[in-house]
């Protein structure tokens, strides 16, 4: 051995340890984060939940002759939205450059009371035969204002492309939806 005294350590002082003063440094603050977080996202999902509701009141859908055997008028004693939406014309016709198009016409008239846009959704028949889908759409119409669609045959190309002279060309409206601006 040396002639130097030999150190002890220092004798810990009286208190808190260095790890319960982290653990509570850090818990705290972290347990309250938790707290604030959980009652935001209540707070946030409660108002969507509000936003919801009223988003679906300004929403309306019915189907023409639907086979689950309620009427066109939908379900919850809504308005009959399909007398909105009526095919006019449903042709083929020989265009520009002698081309053949699909003249499709879709007139709407809100009968709602307050703006609405419209969707029509249907099927284009040849001979009683599916061949396209129909989507017809009206944008922003007031209360009793009327528009027509003079586009909606635009994706039945192809319809009028093999069409012949012959045929029995049929446009129906399936499903009317309209929401509230």
């Amino acid at each position: 051995m040396s002639g130097y005294p030999q150190q002890q350590p220092p004798a810990p002082k009286p208190g808190m340890s260095t790890g319960k003063k982290i653990a509570l440094g850090c818990g705290i603050p972290a347990a309250l984060g938790l707290l604030v977080l959980g009652g935001c996202t209540l707070v946030v999902g409660k108002a969507a939940e509000e936003v919801g509701k009223e988003l679906d009141k300004s929403y309306d859908s019915a189907q023409v002759n639907p086979s689950d055997g309620t009427s066109a008028d939908g379900k919850n004693g809504r308005p009959d939205i399909t007398k909105d939406v009526k095919v006019t014309s449903c042709a083929v016709k020989t265009g520009e450059f002698d081309m053949k198009e699909l003249e499709v016409k879709v007139d709407y008239t809100n009968s709602g009371d307050r703006r609405y846009s419209y969707l029509a959704e249907g099927e284009v028949l040849v001979n009683g035969e599916k061949k396209e889908d129909l989507l017809s759409t009206a944008q922003n119409l007031a209360p009793g204002q009327k528009y027509t669609d003079d586009n909606a045959g635009a994706l039945g190309f192809n319809v009028a492309k093999a069409a012949k002279p012959g045929d029995k060309i049929e446009c129906k409206i399936l499903k009317v939806s309209r929401n509230a601006l």
